[in-house]
């Protein structure tokens, strides 16, 4: 019996040594830190504030430094393998004026030797700022524009993630967005000045990075029949434009009559630069309005994308029809829907070529391409679906210039 509490107490002697070893012996740390990718000096932006952490992942010990100004010139540390980080005092996903930079980099600390770090903090959030045409001022005599990098507008985490500007405030091109990375929806609501008929279009940026720089343009263009609002990005800092078609209102007829001292017709002005950005068109349903699903349907899309597709992804909402393309290799999205990469998921290339949808090849670096979910969406019918429920088909297509069009197509049971 003595024997085995002898071995018990060894035994816990030795797991509290294990648990509470610490480094043996001392060294010292000199830091260095630097930015990368400053835009301007403005609230938290300003090196001297950073906040630094240093962390020994063997047993977690930490310490905590406010301010990168205040740290020594040496740290006394235990012996042992460290991380350090050096970050902006502050962060959110999206705020007015605040651009965020941190650092990362790992030591080791050995007995009575002076290690010196570097670690540079670099712009970890993207910024956003608007450029208004003469034609958008005077065209319009007040409108919003929304931003957000949430996964939809109506998701549980978008009031976090969503900046607006607003001609409200007469500040739209003075105030700049900084936004984490994730794939920005830009959504632009306005008044005509001439009748105050509104007018509503969106843009969404896939491929984004930090450090971008994303300049937004808004035009609204007047030539007989009014194109709308033309948004575009500036590539001063990124090298990837997007653009957006909107439609536009009808010119409002004026009785020149009235007028004592008409101005002369000027004629036809130069012809506008084609637009090259994607489109979609639906012969059989023009507006791409709700459309019931019977055995037979004519989903007969012609897709033109003057630049060539680079990119082609099918977003799927369906209770039904969702898990049938996740058995044949669709991947799942965080909001629950399921993705179909027609040209690189060579699974679902395979599969839904067998279909009648266009996939791989016959969408890579195309640039006209009449697309059928002619066979896929009636598949739906087969699983006996509840009448009335709704199943989503969201058509993402991107050119080889980056340039983006999004079309949602709503299905239902009748």
């Amino acid at each position: 019996m003595k024997k085995i509490l002898y071995i018990v107490a060894v035994a816990a002697a030795v797991a509290a040594c294990t648990v509470q070893k610490t480094p043996e012996g001392t060294g010292m740390l000199s830091l260095t830190a630097a930015q990368e990718g400053v835009y301007a000096t403005k609230a938290n932006d300003v090196l001297a504030d950073f906040v630094v952490d240093i962390v020994r992942p063997s047993d977690g010990w930490t310490k905590h430094y406010d301010r990168y100004i205040d740290i020594p010139q040496t740290i006394s540390l235990g012996s042992g393998d460290y991380t350090i980080t050096v970050a902006s005092p502050q962060f959110r996903n999206a705020a007015w004026d605040l651009p965020y930079y941190k650092g990362t980099a790992d030591f080791t600390i050995r007995v009575d030797e002076l290690t010196p770090v570097n670690v540079t903090a670099s712009l970890q959030n993207m910024k956003v700022s608007f450029v208004l045409t003469d034609n958008f001022k005077n065209e319009l005599t007040s409108y919003t524009i929304v931003v957000t990098n949430a996964s939809s507008w109506d998701a549980s985490d978008a009031a976090s993630k969503t900046l607006t500007w607003s001609s409200a405030t007469g500040d739209v091109e003075q105030t700049a967005g900084y936004f984490s990375v994730a794939p920005l929806r830009v959504k632009v609501d306005g008044y005509r000045a001439i009748d105050n008929s509104e007018t509503h279009s969106e843009l969404v940026i896939p491929n984004v990075a930090a450090q971008d720089y994303h300049i937004i343009t808004l035009d609204a263009r007047v030539t007989g029949q009014m194109n709308g609002i033309s948004i575009t990005i500036d590539p001063s800092l990124n090298d990837r434009e997007s653009s957006v078609e909107v439609p536009g209102w009808d010119e409002v007829p004026v009785d020149g009559g009235n007028d004592p001292d008409p101005e002369p017709d000027p004629g036809p002005g130069p012809d506008p630069q084609p637009a090259t950005a994607p489109t979609m068109t639906w012969a059989s349903n023009p507006e791409f309005a709700r459309t019931p699903i019977r055995s037979e349907m004519d989903v007969n899309i012609t897709i033109n994308a003057q630049e060539g597709i680079r990119d082609f992804v099918i977003d799927v909402d369906s209770s039904i029809l969702g898990g049938v393309i996740a058995g044949m290799g669709g991947e799942s999205n965080s909001d629950g829907t399921v993705k179909m990469d027609l040209i690189n998921n060579a699974s679902l290339v395979t599969a839904l070529g067998n279909l009648g949808v266009p996939t791989g090849d016959q969408l890579k670096d195309k640039t006209e391409v009449e697309f059928s979910l002619s066979n896929l969406v009636p598949m739906i019918l087969m699983y006996s679906p509840a009448s009335g429920s709704e199943h989503t088909f969201t058509l993402k297509v991107t050119d080889n210039k980056s340039q983006s069009l999004e079309k949602a197509i709503v299905f239902y049971v009748e």
